[in-house]
């Protein structure tokens, strides 16, 4: 498969997050031979068994106003591939569906999946939440492009590029603290935000697949399902507050916060002790996960 394309990880500030972008790398080896790169932080050591598991180690440029998950509005600068499929380090590649999204979203220069909202509760969860209507009022457009930024498609092209040039804007604008809310550590903001005002600003829809053919699945408000490496099974039911419970398939398990940890690690161990690896240090993990709360409501043709 040609170098054009390929996944990059961020593994920054935290030598944890290479252990899980570790664990990334070997899913997605034994079904992909796209490369992977990996990003980190300046002078973070790559541990000898894990620096063959990534086709290429990225510096990431230093940025003093921007921290953690912030710093995705810098991945068009990093990305040695001209097409890219951004994975967050939580998640884990579980089947080789992931084929059929690589095609589809070839030739756009940012592509994500999710819906469109321009009223209620948006991005709600246990540190914050907006409401839609306002932030559309406030952006001076019809409806956001609401997403989980686990996973990111882009390319290197003047709509790709745009994108992030626009949330880069953004982020830096005086409009920050009213579009986003202070995330997990200290001077982060929650990115989700920023992209999907920088999205909606520049007419970018989200795909929005059944629930049964998802790219990624995530693990918030799951209350049962099957997680297989080896059959590649990825289903979750899946309970949203105060709804009925759906059925989510997909390519991508993102486990947010690494919940459900105990599955996260078993599958985890499991591709490590085929690679030859210890397994994880599980007491080292303390993440903070989030209660998610997901309000969703459909932009009407009329809106």
């Amino acid at each position: 498969m040609s170098s054009e394309e390929g996944y990059l990880v961020l593994a920054l500030d935290d030598s944890r997050y290479l252990d899980l972008a570790a664990n990334l790398a070997l899913s997605v080896r034994r079904l992909d031979t796209r490369p992977i790169s990996v990003a980190v932080s300046p002078g973070m050591q790559i541990p000898p068994g894990y620096r063959a598991l990534f086709d290429r180690v990225v510096e990431m440029p230093g940025a003093p106003d921007i921290r953690g998950a912030m710093n995705k509005v810098l991945m068009d600068g990093i990305s040695p591939y001209r097409r890219t499929m951004y994975v967050d380090a939580d998640c884990l590649l579980i089947n080789n569906r992931v084929e059929f999204f690589w095609l589809k979203y070839r030739g756009h220069g940012f592509a994500v999946e999710g819906h469109r909202q321009s009223r209620g509760a948006v991005f709600a969860c246990s540190l914050g939440e907006k409401d839609a209507a306002a932030l559309c009022r406030l952006l001076g457009v019809a409806a956001l492009t609401v997403f989980n930024a686990g996973v990111i498609y882009f390319e290197t092209s003047a709509a790709g590029t745009a994108v992030f040039e626009r949330a880069r804007e953004i982020y830096r604008g005086p409009l920050r603290d009213q579009l986003t809310y202070r995330y997990k550590h200290a001077g982060e903001y929650a990115d989700e935000p920023i992209f999907a005002a920088a999205l909606a600003q520049r007419g970018i829809a989200p795909f929005e697949p059944p629930l049964s053919h998802r790219l990624q699945v995530t693990t918030p408000n799951a209350v049962g399902g099957t997680i297989d490496l080896d059959s590649g099974d990825l289903t979750l039911i899946k309970r949203p507050p105060g709804g009925t419970d759906q059925t989510w398939s997909g390519a991508i398990c993102h486990f947010c916060g690494l919940s459900p940890m105990d599955t996260y690690f078993d599958l985890a161990d499991q591709l490590r002790r085929k690679a030859g690896l210890p397994a994880m240090a599980r007491d080292s993990f303390r993440p903070v996960v989030l209660t998610a709360t997901h309000h969703h409501e459909t932009v009407s043709a009329s809106s």
